[in-house]
């Protein structure tokens, strides 16, 4: 009974991500620096993102995850800059992270038109990230529902622990047509650990992989295109997850798609611009389980900018993730 949280948060994870213990989301593409440092400064001069999503709405405590991201290049250095805050809450057990990111991005190859370096004109693009971040961790036990509260052995405290991070990725892509990113988030794997009056609990972080794949065919004059993605997350205990699905893009204004998720969910997503400065995007998570009644739906919303070089909104901003 000692081990009571250990069990509710694996539990919970099971529930909401197969144990995998990295936030999950559903627009893979706008919020693929969070899993992956290596795509700060690819995206263009100024670059942001905002994302709510809530999992499970019929469930009371169900998980919820806010992001706010922002990134850029520095001009003539290869070098992107970003961070990023997110908070993420299950139940009881929540965290809340400040990252900073770093990557250095190699153009692999230039023509004689392109400047020493110009990130938006290289063919291919090589680049390698790390971040840094400080995590609080937080324990409401008291919020837990209890079949026998009066066990003595029961871990009943309340409080918070500050940990660092880190996590290392790759990327590379091919002008607008192909991109790959490897990352591997929480690589310290620390220990945490929470000691009451009435006993210790204690939750162990493990590395993750991720990897996310796709591209753009375009069509009709480049106004349409079709945008193919997968992604693929494993952890050591857990079941692998992954995800295979594919976007339309219209006229670069709006755009509609859908996702098959490993163990039975459907990801459905569309998105439009505003002015060709705002990107709004929305998906929504079919569960086909038998108790997708009782458990609810789960939605996501996310907000992206971005501006080009010269301070110009960058025309066609699609998604957040526009290679």
């Amino acid at each position: 009974m000692k081990r009571l949280l250990l069990l509710f948060s694996v539990l919970c994870s099971q529930l909401s991500a197969n144990a995998q213990q990295v936030e999950e989301f559903s627009l893979l593409r706008e919020n693929a620096i969070v899993l992956n440092p290596a795509l700060a400064g690819t995206q263009g001069w100024i670059h942001g993102t905002a994302t709510f999503r809530k999992q499970f709405t019929r469930i009371e405590q169900s998980p919820y995850t806010a992001s706010i991201v922002m990134d850029g290049e520095i001009k003539d250095k290869r070098l992107g800059l970003g961070g990023y805050i997110i908070h993420d809450v299950t139940g009881p057990t929540g965290k809340t992270a400040g990252t900073v990111c770093i990557a250095y991005n190699i153009p692999l190859y230039r023509n004689k038109y392109t400047p020493r370096f110009s990130n938006g004109r290289a063919n291919h693009v090589l680049s390698i990230g790390a971040s840094i971040s400080v995590v609080q961790y937080r324990l409401q036990a008291n919020k837990l529902l209890l079949d026998n509260p009066g066990d003595p052995q029961l871990y009943t405290s309340t409080g918070h622990k500050i940990y660092p991070d880190a996590s290392f990725g790759i990327y590379y892509k091919y002008k607008n047509n192909f991109y790959l990113g490897i990352s591997v988030p929480q690589i310290m794997g620390l220990n945490i650990n929470y000691r009451g009056d009435d006993g210790t609990a204690m939750i162990k972080k493990v590395q993750h992989l991720n990897i996310l794949l796709g591209g753009k065919i375009e069509m009709a004059r480049g106004n349409f295109s079709i945008d193919p993605v997968a992604s693929f997350r494993w952890t050591k205990g857990a079941p692998p997850q992954g995800d295979v699905g594919v976007r339309f893009m219209m006229y670069k204004i709006f755009y509609v798609g859908a996702n098959y998720r490993s163990l039975n969910y459907a990801v459905f997503e569309g998105g439009f611009s505003v002015k060709d400065f705002f990107f709004i995007s929305y998906a929504y998570d079919f569960n086909f389980s038998k108790y997708r009644k009782d458990i609810g739906s789960t939605h996501e919303l996310s907000l992206s900018f971005k501006i080009n070089k010269t301070g110009r909104v960058w025309r066609g901003v699609g998604p957040a993730l526009r290679f």
